[in-house]
C-alpha cells in the first residue's frame, strides 16, 4: 500500500516543498489498506469515510460555490470568467444524491465553461520553468481530477484564497460533484 514514506525526499530540493508535501499528505492518511490486498489494487487514490451529514456536505457545496465564484470575480480580465461568475450565482440548491442517480444529471452537465476558465487562470498562472512542473502529471494521476491536482499545487500559481479547499474536502471523503442546470449534485463514489 502506498504510505508515503520517504516521499518528503522528492520535495526537499524543491522551493516551498514543505507546502507541497503538507497539501500532498492527506492522500495517504485518506487510504484505505484492504484497498491494497489482493490481486488488483485501486488506479487511483480514493477517498472514503462512513458518516458524513449531508449539512456538512452541502457546506462543503456552498464554501465551493462562494470560492469560486469569487475567483471568476477577481479574474475579470479572463475571458469567460464574468459568464462563470453568472452562472455560478445561478445555482440555487445543493443536492445530495445516491450513487445510482447520479447518471441523469452527469449527463445534463453543462459548465464546462467552469473547467475551461479554471484552466486558464492557473495556466496563467503557471511558470513551466518551475522544477516542480515536472510532477504535473502526478498530481493530476493521483484522481485523475486537474481540480485536484490545482488544488495540491495551490500556492504555486500564486492566487488568492484557496477556493478548491472545499472540493478536495468532498474528494478525501469519497464524494464528487457535478454541475447540472441550476443544481449542484453531490454523490457518494
Amino acid at each position: 500500500m502506498p504510505s508515503g514514506e520517504g516521499v518528503e525526499a522528492i520535495f526537499a530540493p524543491l522551493a516551498n516543498g514543505e507546502a507541497y508535501l503538507k497539501r500532498l499528505a492527506p492522500i495517504y492518511d485518506m487510504l484505505d489498506p484492504e484497498d491494497f490486498k489482493g490481486d488488483s489494487v485501486p488506479g487511483y487514490f480514493n477517498g472514503k469515510s462512513t458518516s458524513v451529514s449531508e449539512d456538512e456536505l452541502r457546506g462543503y457545496g456552498e464554501q465551493l460555490i462562494t470560492g469560486m465564484k469569487q475567483l471568476m470575480e477577481e479574474h475579470a480580465d479572463v475571458e469567460g470568467t464574468a459568464e462563470a461568475a453568472s452562472y455560478l450565482a445561478g445555482v440555487h440548491q445543493i443536492v445530495i444524491l445516491p450513487r445510482e442517480e447520479i447518471g441523469q444529471y452527469r449527463e445534463k452537465y453543462d459548465p464546462i465553461l467552469l473547467h475551461e476558465i479554471l484552466f486558464e487562470i492557473v495556466s496563467e498562472h503557471k511558470n513551466l520553468d518551475e522544477p516542480v512542473q515536472i510532477l504535473s502529471e502526478a498530481y493530476y494521476s493521483i484522481a485523475c481530477d486537474y481540480w485536484i491536482s490545482y488544488y495540491l499545487q495551490w500556492h504555486r500559481f500564486d492566487l488568492p484564497g484557496d477556493p478548491l479547499a472545499p472540493y478536495f474536502e468532498l474528494y478525501r471523503l469519497g464524494y464528487n460533484l457535478v454541475f447540472s442546470g441550476s443544481n449542484l449534485y453531490i454523490w457518494k463514489l
